[in-house]
């Protein structure tokens, strides 16, 4: 099916990226971009009132008018004077401190810091610097709460390589706080730490050594550790600068932000780009997110990894060229614009932010990133095994869902040998929640740009890829999973969705293992999957093979599709079968009888002449004259034409019927019934159904 496809947001090319952007309006002194234009022609947005970004939302680096706090100090405040102020007395519960012009020091020690008391606020005045000079680690200090930083530039703490997975602003994660129109750039660890019930908006959070902003609090059985956090309007840009990876490999510690453990977060409106890792990275038992209206570009690595959490909603995001370094460097897998590993929607957890108990990618905009979406589950990550990285960490649903102490990291080994995921992983309930799952998931409503010329795949099989996959090795003894079996749960019976998708440019699709599948065997049977979507590389025809699922077409597996539609009755039997072991047996049991392939509205299909076979046995009785009714519809799901082929002369011997039909011009889908008239208690039997294309 072909498309008219719109111009895409940007040439390709980082260098030469100029955005098209119909319109600025001024808001309280802010641009703020129009949203960009959608594709109008066959248009299958999730959500009309969405739109992705067109240009970043925050350019907030360097806009001294935005950032400039008041020239004069707020009545009532206190003044505190450029200069050295490691004497100065900061203890003063609910003051306004205003920081004069000029750079401010914090003497020479170490631990020179400003520890925050509670429902103090901390206001800059234009050019009012704090800067550790290389010498102090901190910043802002203390678990006081309903503390606020604004208008203040922070700067240079650290000695290098210094605050590893820790803060330099609300180092101690103290609840309440608000930070916002700061810069906060040049920091070793991340500029900025997260407590619960924290807002941080309008920042420039640049250039630190490991992270823009992250978090941790020690856990809480039964709960999440950190609660209701907003990041809006930030710019974040450019961070990991000591490159952390490189000094502690697979650590998995390094990011434009890592959430962790967070219950409730809402990720709105920033600019993301040039972070010398992945731009937004939350793991472990993340929970209820919403990430919209973001614009994330240029990232070495993942732009969104969403990891061991769930319920998450990512829509009107634009995602451009991010990836391009890690898909050079790691060949064995996508490295992809959004990255959903061991993650899903669960409905015993909260939900009122993300708006559904499921992960829903949708109305997003994807230009010229390594691959697109990936969706991933180890078969050896799970709860107590030491393929899970967040060692000590359980699922929500298993108590303790923190693992004492002592701890065994043989990897062959469970980690704690009396917790209930090793004495009872193989029974239920905790065989099935031991595991983090990567289900419940929609990818539908984004438009997928890709252009190979642009992007750097190298040697890469896995460029330019969407991704539903599952690996590991079969190699934990006490391990009750199998690769296979998670590969097949992701796959067919995870509840996971690609559907009313725009693809421009040569995408592969990716299954079980990896192995790559053309965009036509990706809708085929028996994956099924972009029911709805366009392509503009496929020039009419639809799927090749055989497009009914295989259970359905053999009934090997199960009775697949077929349902009783009126007075018939189905079962899958083994009395007869003309392929394999197993036929689809139809027990008549009034004169006018029908059944159905229960798929509305329909296997994937395109237009063109199509082959139709199946074989047919009668079975006793007095079956008349079956009818296999195929029903082409266009992608409204309306009937455009519909061919009807009868099985003749029913006997007792097995007999193909084989058969032309046409797919119309506009075929989307193809409905299956079956009907027919014959005598109460007559049956016949049905095996073998094929219908695939006659140029094949």
């Amino acid at each position: 099916m072909t498309i008219q496809q719109r111009k895409p947001l940007s040439v390709p090319g980082k260098a030469a990226r100029v955005l098209a952007v119909s319109a600025v309006i001024l808001v309280s002194g802010l641009a703020t971009p129009m949203a960009a234009t959608r594709q109008q022609a066959g248009a299958r947005q999730v959500d009309a009132s969405l739109q992705w970004p067109a240009e970043p939302p925050a350019r907030i680096c360097g806009d001294t008018a935005l950032l400039a706090g008041p020239q004069t100090p707020p009545e009532g405040a206190i003044t505190v004077p450029a200069g050295d102020n490691s004497g100065f007395d900061f203890n003063r519960p609910g003051a306004v401190l205003w920081f004069a012009p000029g750079v401010h020091t914090l003497g020479d020690d170490i631990y020179g810091q400003i520890i925050t008391r509670e429902n103090t606020t901390y206001v800059g005045a234009p050019g009012a610097i704090i800067d550790g000079r290389n010498l102090n680690l901190y910043a802002f200090t203390g678990t006081a709460k309903n503390v606020k930083i604004r208008y203040l530039t922070i700067r240079n703490f650290g000695r290098g390589l210094d605050n590893n997975n820790e803060g330099v602003v609300n180092h101690d994660a103290g609840d309440g706080w608000l930070v916002e129109y700061n810069t906060i750039t040049g920091n070793d660890g991340a500029g900025v730490f997260l407590g619960s019930d924290n807002v941080v908006r309008y920042n420039c959070l640049k250039d630190n050594g490991q992270y823009g902003f992250s978090m941790f609090k020690p856990p809480v059985e039964g709960d999440s550790a950190i609660k209701n956090i907003v990041l809006d309007h930030n710019e974040i840009a450019g961070n990991n600068t000591d490159d952390w990876e490189a000094h502690e490999p697979g650590c998995g510690c390094t990011g434009g932000g890592k959430f962790w453990d967070v219950k409730g977060a809402r990720v709105t409106n920033n600019w993301v780009h040039d972070n010398k890792s992945v731009a937004l990275w939350a793991d472990t038992n993340n929970i209820d997110f919403l990430f919209e209206g973001n614009y994330i570009a240029d990232n070495h690595d993942e732009g969104i990894w969403y990891e061991i959490s769930y319920n998450a909603t990512i829509r009107g995001n634009t995602f451009i060229n991010n990836a391009w370094m890690k898909g050079q460097n790691n060949h064995g897998s996508p490295a992809p614009a959004i990255y959903l590993s061991e993650s899903g929607g669960d409905a015993r957890l909260a939900s009122s932010v993300s708006g559904a108990a499921k992960i829903r990618i949708y109305d997003n905009y994807f230009e010229d990133n390594f691959s697109g979406v990936a969706i991933y589950e180890n078969a050896n990550r799970f709860c107590n095994s030491n393929g899970n990285t967040s060692k000590s960490y359980c699922t929500p649903f298993v108590s303790p869902n923190q693992i004492p102490g002592p701890y065994d990291y043989d990897y062959l080994d469970p980690i704690n040998a009396t917790h209930p995921c090793y004495t009872q992983v193989a029974s239920e309930p905790y065989f099935t929640d031991c595991r983090w799952h990567s289900r419940n998931i929609e990818v539908t409503g984004n438009e997928f740009y890709f252009d190979p010329d642009a992007v750097p795949c190298g040697t890469s099989e896995y460029c330019g890829v969407q991704a539903l996959i599952a690996t590991g090795a079969d190699n934990l003894p006490w391990s009750p999973y199998t690769v296979s079996g998670v590969q097949d749960q992701v796959m067919f019976n995870a509840n996971n969705k690609f559907a009313n998708n725009h693809y421009y440019g040569p995408w592969q699709f990716a299954k079980r293992w990896g192995e790559r599948i053309s965009f036509a065997a990706w809708q085929a049977a028996p994956y099924l999957q972009d029911a709805g979507s366009t392509s503009d590389q496929v020039g009419g025809p639809g799927p090749t093979g055989n497009i009914v699922d295989a259970d359905t077409a053999t009934l090997e597996g199960s009775q697949g599709l077929w349902n009783s539609w009126y007075n018939a009755n189905l079962s899958r039997s083994s009395e007869q079968a003309h392929g394999g072991s197993y036929s689809l047996r139809v027990d008549i049991t009034d004169s006018y009888w029908g059944a159905e392939v229960a798929n509305y509205p329909g296997y994937v299909a395109g237009p063109g002449a199509m082959a139709v076979s199946f074989w047919a046995k009668g079975g006793g009785g007095a079956p008349g004259t079956p009818k296999l009714a195929l029903e082409w519809r266009d992608e409204s799901g309306h009937v455009l034409s519909t061919d009807v082929i009868a099985v003749e002369n029913l006997s007792t011997s097995w007999q193909q019927v084989s058969a032309p039909a046409q797919a119309p011009a506009g075929t989307s889908t193809v409905l299956i019934t079956l009907v027919g008239s014959g005598s109460a208690g007559a049956w016949f039997f049905l095996d073998d159904l094929t219908i695939e294309s006659a140029q094949e």
